[in-house]
């Protein structure tokens, strides 16, 4: 009955919830409580007297000192992964990353902690730094510490702080697992020490600092006890998980969804934030409380602001290597909310993606002169131009787009004879615009654009001339002498796709980047000169 009551509490105040990728082990709100380790009881309402000192409590800081020799990194993909580190004294840390924890792929890293100035309770920490600091995941992550020394279970402490030691608190653990096993949601520092939860009573109304972290604490201290209760015998009190969800949704949820539109980030938070209680509330035994249509109104709003910022990016500073990555996350965090599967698109991004197509327009201009030589002193020039508009095709995601070829010039010449041309275009066609992204360095979040892959038709020009020579008559001769000409010279660019054109200038600028070149060609009869030039101007709309 009583977790009945919680599903129907959890519904009316919250009416967030989704399908969660795993479900953890559920904790009964009521069982015996051993009278060594007395277990927290969240009594006083949102708002009261002790409330409001507990929030006025200074926070507790400690200072960890980072191992950075041992430190280990590693490129964690969206399928989830595995990474480890061994401290100088050979405690291990394992990080489990599951499926649909991210939503893109992330540079990890693990440092372990050499030594801890500060605690105020327990003896002997082992801790790891992870970042990057203040990540946040879609789903629950196991951090498995090791120590070489044995730690009793009823004397073993979880905490976490963030950034370089601040807000220390007691962190989750996995209740029914024998091992040191954290339960994780974000990034920063954690570690297990040695010590009895009575330790912790002088500082209790200073664990946590902020809101979302004072109510983690809390609940992570009761869980422990529970998880000692299970594993060793005894009994635990009642945690009033009423309150504490009030507590949570009035002072972190609300906050958060109330300041979802204001930036790419806080969206991303709110939709965090209703994840994370969704997992922390079934931890209690509560049933999925799903509200679709809230939570698909949430992911909109994500998908709005976070698209926006980036356009926001690509037009003022030309950043045009995000966008389409920024659209895939999106869609894959629609995945993982429960919202689409991974063959659909999510629909609510379909209005967004008019930002991506505006970004990622340009304007292509290619220019080319052949001058050739051949047989009995016959010779002719050629030259071409065209300007492309390319813009983003949302139907397959390529930047592709076409325009007429014009002949600017053509004129032939045969000794001895009298020749009249005539010039003639075709089509240009880029058949698509790709772009290649890299680093600065691995901690590198914005990157740049390396190099540019253009796939492209050239184009076939209809030239033609006439020629009139004594004793011959007049003949006619039509092309296309432009394109055999710069098919000669550019055969090794030419694939079963089209010709391809790596090796770009990149400015990064309004005028984005260019590509030019002069070639030869002789076969023993023909000789053939090109030279030419494609500049990519970034014009978002």
């Amino acid at each position: 009955m009583r977790q009945a009551l919680i599903v129907i509490l959890l519904i009316s105040v919250l009416g967030y919830g989704c399908t969660p990728a795993s479900t953890p082990t559920a904790i009964p709100t009521a069982m015996p409580l051993p009278t060594s380790t007395p277990a927290p009881t969240v009594t006083s309402s949102p708002g009261s007297d002790a409330d409001s000192r507990r929030q006025a409590s200074t926070p507790i800081s400690v200072t960890p000192i980072l191992d950075t020799a041992r430190q280990v990194e590693m490129i964690i993909p969206t399928s989830g992964g595995t990474l480890s580190v061994t401290g100088a004294d050979g405690t291990t840390f394992q990080l489990d990353i599951p499926d649909r924890a991210l939503i893109s792929d992330t540079l990890v890293r693990m440092i372990p902690v050499s030594r801890f100035d500060g605690m105020p309770f327990g003896s002997t920490p082992y801790a790891v730094q992870l970042e990057p600091e203040g990540l946040r995941f879609y789903d629950f992550i196991t951090l498995t510490i090791t120590p070489t020394q044995d730690i009793p279970v009823d004397q073993q402490i979880f905490f976490g702080y963030r950034g370089s030691g601040e807000n220390l608190a007691l962190a989750l653990p996995v209740v029914d697992s024998r091992e040191i096993k954290i339960q994780l949601l974000s990034f920063s520092g954690y570690g297990v020490t040695k010590g009895l939860l009575a330790e912790i009573d002088p500082v209790r109304t200073r664990l946590g600092g902020e809101a979302e972290s004072r109510l983690q604490s809390e609940l992570a201290e009761y869980l422990l006890n529970v998880r000692q209760a299970q594993l060793e015998g005894g009994v635990v009190g009642e945690f009033d998980i009423e309150v504490w969800l009030q507590q949570y949704e009035e002072q972190v949820l609300r906050p958060r969804i109330a300041a979802a539109g204001e930036s790419c980030a806080a969206a991303r938070l709110a939709i965090q934030t209703v994840l994370g209680l969704e997992r922390q509330s079934q931890l209690f035994g509560g049933g999925s409380v799903v509200d679709e249509e809230r939570l698909r109104a949430l992911a909109e709003t994500a998908a709005e602001v976070c698209l926006r910022e980036e356009y926001e990016l690509c037009r003022d500073e030309h950043i045009i290597h995000r966008m389409i990555p920024v659209w895939f996350t999106l869609n894959r965090q629609s995945q993982i909310l429960g919202l689409t599967s991974a063959d659909q698109q999510d629909p609510t991004l379909e209005k967004a993606v008019d930002y991506v197509r505006k970004c990622l327009t340009f304007e292509l201009i290619f220019e080319s002169e052949v001058n050739s030589s051949g047989l009995q002193g016959g010779s002719y020039s050629s030259s071409v131009k065209s300007t492309i508009k390319l813009q983003l095709d949302p139907t397959d995601f390529t930047i592709k787009g076409q325009a007429p070829l014009v002949n600017t010039t053509f004129e032939m010449s045969f000794p001895g004879c009298s020749v009249s041309n005539q010039r003639g275009g075709g089509t240009f066609e880029a058949l698509k615009l790709e772009y290649i992204a890299d680093q600065e360095s691995l901690t590198d979040a914005v990157g740049y654009v390396r190099d540019l892959r253009l796939v492209y038709h050239p184009g076939n020009t209809s030239e033609h001339v006439t020629i009139t020579c004594p004793d011959i008559g007049s003949y006619t001769l039509p092309g296309p002498y432009w394109t055999a000409g710069y098919v000669s010279t550019h055969q090794s660019e030419l694939t079963e796709r089209g010709f391809v054109l790596e090796g770009w200038e990149i400015f990064g600028d309004e005028y984005y980047a260019k590509n030019e070149w002069s070639r030869d060609y002789a076969d023993g009869i023909t000789k053939i000169a090109e030279s030419g030039m494609f500049a990519l101007y970034h014009r978002p709309e």
